[in-house]
């Protein structure tokens, strides 16, 4: 990979965890009293079922370990902020799914670089295996994502009137920045890509239904009303590309991990979008607004 893209990586991954502590308050927080055991149910299971979903898949298709290791640095990723862009979309919860990205990326930076190690320990074989330095992952997770979130809060709770005046603009920054990004990474790494297009996309498609039916199979059991359902889903397919990519390059240094994790997250896009609007739509929801 070229330098100058990897070396962008971390000022992407600040900036859009930046952009993630403006859209957060206190009050999303405190929301979790409301669900004292949904959210922190939900946040634990996407953690436990994503890392099995991602080293199962990897076992199935049987996938080079950078492959399959940027699978399982996906899925131990926190929560996306693209998730609420999908809840929009399918007329879900909004404020429910704001509160589920809010404790998934306060946890990350413990909680990440342990779901990473364990899943590198349980689903690649020694011959396989990654090195996953715990320590600098959470250094990274530390400098990279909950000090950016917190500048972020802060950024709101100083300038609350500037924040809510860009706020649209902001979060559309972030999205922009993430998958300008992951189209330099694609670009740069096309014949790569190109040699594994099957290959990639294979498993990308297969570990982004992966997530679904896991997340589907949760919300369907833990939340009874549809509207919850349509808020809480997205979480599960929807993790920190920011996150994972910094950790693939920052740390591990593994270029075949970042490539998969841009073909994953086109992949999404194209599947989750249709998804949420088919959702909303069958939710009885109007297709304009939210």
């Amino acid at each position: 990979m070229s330098p100058w893209i990897e070396s962008s990586i971390p000022f992407v991954a600040i900036f859009v965890m930046l952009i993630v502590g403006t859209d957060l308050r206190a009050a999303d927080f405190q929301r979790v009293r409301r669900y004292p055991v949904l959210v922190p149910g939900i946040v634990c299971g996407q953690w436990v079922l994503l890392i099995g979903a991602a080293g199962l898949a990897g076992r199935l298709l049987d996938l080079p370990p950078g492959i399959a290791g940027g699978a399982i640095l996906f899925a131990a990723a926190p929560v996306a902020a693209m998730s609420g862009f999908y809840t929009q979309l399918a007329g879900g919860h909004l404020a429910l799914a704001v509160t589920v990205a809010a404790v998934s990326n306060l946890l990350a930076p413990i909680v990440t670089p342990v779901a990473a190690s364990l899943g590198f320990w349980f689903f690649l074989d020694s011959e396989q295996a990654m090195e996953l330095p715990l320590l600098r992952v959470a250094l990274q997770s530390l400098v990279g994502l909950l000090l950016p979130l917190l500048a972020g809060m802060a950024l709101r709770h100083g300038a609350p009137q500037w924040v809510a005046r860009w706020r649209g603009s902001l979060q559309a920054a972030s999205m922009i920045a993430v998958a300008a990004l992951l189209a330099l990474v694609v670009a740069d790494q096309f014949a790569a890509i190109r040699a594994q297009f099957a290959l990639l996309s294979g498993a990308a498609m297969l570990l982004t239904l992966a997530m679904l039916a896991a997340g589907w199979l949760v919300v369907k059991l833990a939340a009874a009303s549809a509207d919850d359902r349509r808020g809480l889903l997205w979480g599960f397919p929807a993790r920190n590309v920011a996150v994972a990519t910094l950790v693939a390059t920052s740390v591990l240094g593994k270029i075949a991990a970042v490539t998969f994790i841009a073909v994953l997250f086109a992949t999404q896009v194209a599947l989750l979008m249709p998804l949420a609007l088919w959702l909303r739509r069958r939710g009885g929801h109007p297709s304009g607004g939210v």
